[in-house]
C-alpha cells in the first residue's frame, strides 16, 4: 500500500459499517487477518457519532515501521479518556477495551481543529 487507504464518512449509525467493512477490504488486500481492526474502528467511529459534533469522520490504514494504524479524523477539539466504569454503568467500556486489544492508542489534537485518534494494531493480527 503506497501511503495511507482513506475513506470519508457522514457521521451516522450506518457509517460503522460502511468503516468497519471498508477496513476489511483494505486489510485483505494487505493479507491481514481484519478481527481487531474492525473492533477498532467501529469503537472510534461510534465515538465520533456519540461525543462530537461532528458531520464527518475521515478513517485511515498506515503501514507504518511499528505495524499496521488505525486513525480517525473528527472536528472536535475534546480528546477521548478511558474513563473506569463501574458494574451498573451502560457504557463506557470501549475504550479500555480497545485498549486492551490494541499495543497502544492515543489521540492528538489537529493544528487546524479537530483530533486523530489513532491505535497500533497487534502483529499478526490487524
Amino acid at each position: 500500500m503506497e501511503g495511507p487507504a482513506e475513506i470519508v464518512v457522514p457521521v451516522q449509525a450506518e457509517s460503522i459499517k460502511v468503516a468497519r467493512d471498508w477496513v476489511g477490504e483494505v486489510l485483505a488486500r494487505l493479507g491481514q487477518d481484519a478481527y481487531v481492526a474492525k473492533v477498532v474502528v467501529s469503537e472510534l467511529v461510534t465515538n465520533v457519532l456519540r461525543h462530537t459534533e461532528s458531520t464527518a469522520a475521515t478513517v485511515r490504514v498506515i503501514q507504518a515501521d511499528e505495524g499496521t494504524v488505525i486513525e480517525v479524523f473528527d472536528s472536535c477539539d475534546v480528546l477521548p479518556v478511558a474513563e473506569p466504569a463501574d458494574l451498573l454503568s451502560e457504557g463506557g467500556r470501549g475504550l479500555a477495551m480497545m485498549g486492551a486489544l490494541v499495543k497502544e492508542w492515543g489521540a492528538q489534537p489537529l493544528g487546524g481543529g479537530g483530533k486523530a485518534v489513532w491505535a497500533l494494531l497487534p502483529d499478526g493480527t490487524a
